[in-house]
């Protein structure tokens, strides 16, 4: 199709408001004419076929669900569960600006994939608000429903207001009312982030030690083959010393910025290989913007206070935005103030772009790395995650963690 769906995306959001005969979830919506209909409690499949040429459209309109932190947040969970998974849709999808709809924000992703060896168009539109959201998904494998799909999108509304100014959902608002938390706004283009687990034999303690790694790959081909202990926010701009990547086809070629040539293989939509290892162990990272977590984190297996001087570098977070630091940068638990920036404290925390910023009341800015496990949704398996590249397991009295679950 050669549909331009920056035009469908305007004729979408511009006419969203007339009109509906159908409702299903937070949407309303009119289905063309000659339609067949599936109802099923989580999904509504409307379909039509030209059984003589093999061209068809389908429209799957999903119920509401709850939400994953942020706008973009849900669209990843909703592209690759809504639309890759079901549908064998591979790649990434072309992104249209974020929206909002009486509130509600949405976005819009398109991409083209191989359906039986016919070139199928996939469109995906995901409302996001009040810790909810609902995808609708569109696919379609000839241009004659080029109409159809052009007046079901025009005729999409939701069928209730939120709140733009004081939205209830403290994860999708989680970035936007924290702002202050960073020191400068990050104007950069966000990084698509890989991380791999691998053993690694420690001569000195004599045993098999699990470290992680991972890389960054920009938009512009820019390459950077770690995670820097404050992560991803504010480092496009401050960052030199670049490494260089292509895609070519599935592989992607590295120049990494100590000038050494490799490549990985991408073997599936979170899966990459590199040319050093036999298997595939390059996993991609979620997003974590504006996450919200609770519970308490610890390198270690017991918790705060200690009945020894051991530091054990605890932090409690909650979903309201707060944390309570415990002694997560204190090596000494009884004298904290050997230095003073890693004393405990108490305050709020916001996360963006691999980054959390922890905002002390007495006026201090911590920023560490921050990332979910392998290519595991942050959102949904809290067990540990990453700060500053370090490993934090969740323990606390109503959570038993357990890093086998991952």
């Amino acid at each position: 199709m050669k549909t331009s769906f920056l035009a469908l995306f305007s004729l979408f959001f511009a006419l969203s408001s007339c009109a509906q005969k159908d409702k299903f979830g937070i949407v309303n919506y009119t289905v063309p004419t000659g339609y067949g209909l599936v109802k099923h409690d989580n999904v509504l499949t409307y379909y039509k076929e030209d059984k003589s040429t093999g061209a068809y459209c389908n429209f799957f309109i999903y119920n509401t669900m709850s939400g994953h932190g942020s706008t973009s947040a849900d669209f990843d969970y909703a592209w690759a569960n809504l639309m890759q998974k079901p549908f064998k849709v591979a790649g990434t999808a072309n992104m249209q600006p974020e929206a909002v709809l009486k509130g509600w924000k949405f976005l819009l992703g398109t991409t083209k994939y191989s359906d039986n060896g016919v070139a199928t168009l996939a469109i995906l539109i995901n409302f996001s608000g009040e810790n909810e959201m609902q995808g609708i998904c569109i696919l379609s494998n000839s241009e004659q429903y080029k109409a159809d799909i052009e007046s079901f999108m025009a005729s999409v509304d939701v069928n209730k207001e939120v709140s733009t100014s004081s939205n209830s959902s403290a994860k999708v608002d989680a970035v936007n009312e924290n702002t202050q938390l960073r020191p400068g706004a990050d104007k950069g283009p966000k990084p698509e982030v890989w991380m791999k687990s691998r053993f690694e034999y420690d001569m000195m303690k004599k045993m098999s030690l699990t470290k992680y790694e991972w890389i960054a790959v920009y938009p512009d081909g820019k390459f950077y083959p770690y995670m820097p202990t404050e992560g991803f926010a504010g480092f496009y701009g401050k960052n030199k010393d670049w490494g260089r990547a292509t895609w070519s086809g599935s592989r992607l070629n590295v120049t990494d910025p100590s000038n050494n040539i490799y490549y990985f293989d991408k073997k599936s939509a979170t899966q990459m290989q590199s040319k050093f290892d036999s298997k595939p162990n390059f996993y991609k990272s979620k997003s974590v913007d504006g996450l919200r977590i609770e519970g308490a984190y610890t390198q270690y297996a017991g918790l705060i206070p200690s009945t020894t001087n051991e530091a054990q570098y605890l932090i409690w977070f909650y979903k309201d935005g707060r944390f309570d630091d415990r002694g997560i940068s204190v090596v000494d638990l009884k004298n904290p103030y050997g230095r003073p920036d890693d004393a405990p404290g108490k305050g709020k925390y916001s996360i963006e772009n691999y980054s959390i910023f922890l905002k002390y009341d007495d006026g201090r800015i911590k920023q560490l790395g921050f990332s979910g496990f392998l290519d595991k949704d942050p959102a949904t398996v809290t067990d540990a995650y990453f700060m500053g590249r370090n490993l934090y397991y969740r323990k606390d009295k109503n959570y038993n963690s357990n890093l086998n679950k991952l």
